[in-house]
């Protein structure tokens, strides 16, 4: 399982880029789970709403079922307790591509996106990123991808090992 995490500053186009990788890997017919970190005073459900009432209870996991989506939700203490969910949760049988938009971890390759009519430079420095997909070239010391050529970045996601 190949595994990244997407940064940037707000508004940089991480959603975006995400969206399109979903879509050309799942064209390729790769499993593609993805995560969307949150703001720490976000909660999925308002507190007035059953499945945060549920939760506050004390029930382990809540799920919300939808027409044609199902929502789990479960209590987490920190960002490492998310991330050992996700072991449990996410492995080589069920996924083929992790993309962690936000949520990082030092042993899980970053990549970022960068937008200059946005921001003036980017968010982390060049040593903590295996690449940066950008509007126009950033650096020479790390791959730099056009943020429309989702088949180049791809291909260096499925060949990249540390």
């Amino acid at each position: 399982m190949k595994m990244f995490s997407i940064t940037g500053w707000s508004g940089s186009g991480k959603t975006t880029v995400i969206t399109r990788l979903i879509q050309h890997f799942t064209s390729a017919n790769k499993r593609v789970v993805a995560v969307k970190n949150a703001p720490d005073k976000y909660y999925l459900e308002p507190e007035t709403k059953d499945t945060f009432k549920f939760l506050a209870a004390g029930t382990e996991k809540v799920y919300l079922a939808a027409k044609k989506e199902l929502l789990t939700m479960q209590r987490v203490e920190n960002k490492t307790h998310v991330f050992a969910l996700l072991e449990k949760e996410v492995n080589h049988d069920n996924c083929d591509i992790l993309l962690l938009e936000g949520l990082r971890r030092d042993d899980i390759p970053m990549i970022e996106i960068f937008n200059s009519t946005v921001n003036d430079s980017p968010k982390f420095s060049f040593d903590q990123s295996v690449a940066i997909i950008s509007d126009k070239p950033v650096t020479d010391e790390i791959p730099n991808f056009n943020r429309d050529n989702i088949n180049e970045i791809s291909t260096f996601m499925e060949a990249y090992h540390e």
